[in-house]
Parts: C-alpha cells; sequence; structure tokens
C-alpha cells in the first residue's frame, strides 16, 4: 500500500466569492503527522491551530477506517465540529466506543483521522479561499504490545528478501512500519535512491515486495517514520539474497 508519510491535506471545496486575484489559503493545521492511542488510555488528543490572524474557521473532524469508510465506532473523535478563532488552538480527541475490544490485542490496528477546515464567506471582494483536509494515520495499540521502553526501536526488525528485481520486506513485528527511502551505501552509486515511493506503509507481520534500482547492493540505508512523526536511518548489510540491520556500532552515530 502507497502512504505518504507526512499529513495528507486535500482542497476539498474552492469558495470563490468573486472573480479576481486574491487567494487565502490560510486556516486550520494539525500539529503532528499521525496519532497513537494506547490500549490502557481511554483516550488520545491532537491540537489544531488557525493559522489566520483574524478569520474564523469551523473545523470539522471524523474517523475513518483502513478503506476510508468514515466510522464512530471503535473510535470516536470529539467535538465533530468547533469554531476556532484567528490565530487560536483548539483540541481534538480519539475515544473509545463500543467494540474496542473486538479489534485485534496482537498487534496495530489502522484508522485516519479527518479534519476539514470551514470558512467563513468573505466579506471581501475578489478573494478565493480554499478549504483543506487534512488526514493524518491514527493507531490504535494494544496493552500487550505498547512498548515498555519510550522510543523503543522495533523497525530494525525488518529484514528484506533479494528476489530479480526487487526486496521482499518481511516485518514480523506487531506494528505497522512506514518507510520513506532506501538509499545505496556500498556501490559505485552509493548515495543514490534504490526505491523512487515516497513512503510506503507495511502491516504488522505481514511482507512488502519493493521494487529496486539495484537488488545487487551489499549495504543501504533505510528511512522510515517513527512515532514521532522523525525519520530515522538504520544501516543494513546484505549478502546474496538477504539484507539485515548491521551491529550497533556499525550504525550511524
Amino acid at each position: 500500500m502507497k502512504l505518504s508519510s507526512t499529513v495528507n491535506q486535500v482542497i476539498v471545496g474552492i469558495f470563490l466569492i468573486s472573480a479576481g486575484m486574491g487567494v487565502s489559503t490560510a486556516g486550520i493545521s494539525l500539529d503532528r503527522t499521525r496519532l497513537i492511542l494506547d490500549g490502557d488510555s481511554q483516550s488520545a488528543s491532537a491540537n489544531l491551530t488557525n493559522t489566520s490572524q483574524e478569520i474564523p474557521f469551523l473545523a470539522q473532524s471524523w474517523v475513518e477506517d483502513a478503506s476510508g469508510k468514515k466510522i464512530t465506532a471503535p473510535l470516536l473523535v470529539l467535538p465533530a465540529l468547533q469554531r476556532i478563532n484567528g490565530n487560536e488552538k483548539g483540541v481534538i480527541r480519539v475515544t473509545k466506543t463500543t467494540g474496542i475490544n473486538a479489534l485485534p490485542q496482537d498487534r496495530e490496528s489502522l484508522f485516519y483521522l479527518n479534519v476539514r477546515e470551514i470558512p467563513p464567506k468573505s466579506t471581501k471582494a475578489n478573494v478565493l479561499m480554499l478549504a483543506m483536509q487534512s488526514r493524518i494515520k491514527l493507531f490504535y495499540r494494544p496493552a500487550a504490545v505498547i512498548p515498555k521502553i519510550k522510543g523503543q526501536v522495533w523497525q530494525d526488525k525488518i529484514v528484506f528478501h533479494k528476489k530479480e528485481k526487487m526486496f521482499i520486506a518481511e516485518n514480523p513485528t506487531p506494528y505497522y512500519i512506514t518507510l520513506i527511502a532506501l538509499t545505496d551505501e556500498t556501490s559505485p552509486n552509493q548515495g543514490n535512491k534504490l526505491t523512487s515511493f515516497s513512503g510506503v506503509m507495511i502491516s504488522p507481520k505481514s511482507s512488502l515486495d519493493i521494487p529496486v534500482t539495484d537488488s545487487t547492493v551489499k549495504g543501504f540505508k533505510m528511512m522510515y517514520v517513527n512515532d514521532y512523526g522523525g525519520h530515522p536511518e538504520i544501516r543494513y548489510g546484505c549478502d546474496i539474497s538477504l539484507c539485515k540491520v548491521l551491529p550497533a556500532d556499525q550504525q550511524q552515530k
């Protein structure tokens, strides 16, 4: 599944007051690119900011399941609609509802959190108002798989099997792992990306075929997305058929 690691913003409507040159793009922004609701918590929150200095916006929020269907169970976001004045902040909270215990308890479940801004009718002439929608990944992480150490790295558990012009990435962990890029480190083309995607997500305890420009490399760097939206890198070494993470003393400091 091909997914971007950052906030996905989509123009969902154009509010044209009259034909002209002025364009307004300020509005509601989220403070993160992903939200994680732990199984031992009742809710998880995200902050919204109205980046306009003067114009109030309505913020409409909802949750979708992995297929993109709008839902109200087993997760619900509140408030579903709120007004945020210019240069002010708001908070949305994703809470558990009926059916949360029916989700798998040995791995994460994927949802999406959506926030759509609703601008007011402009009182000025010649202004084009763009209504934006933010969509970020929302993970439900059961209590049984919550890391015992804050900032723990599990992305290094991925192994890559070489197969013709691709790698088969195997994710044995109970977590969704998003890869940003694989970068060649050892061949004459070192520094070149082996992949062309902007981000791919590997489901828990599954594998994914990843096309690469050169499957014969002896090593590469894997860039991934952590819980905080950061993009760390891990070094891998390869033999003829398999690529595994290098020992700690061979990782970048």
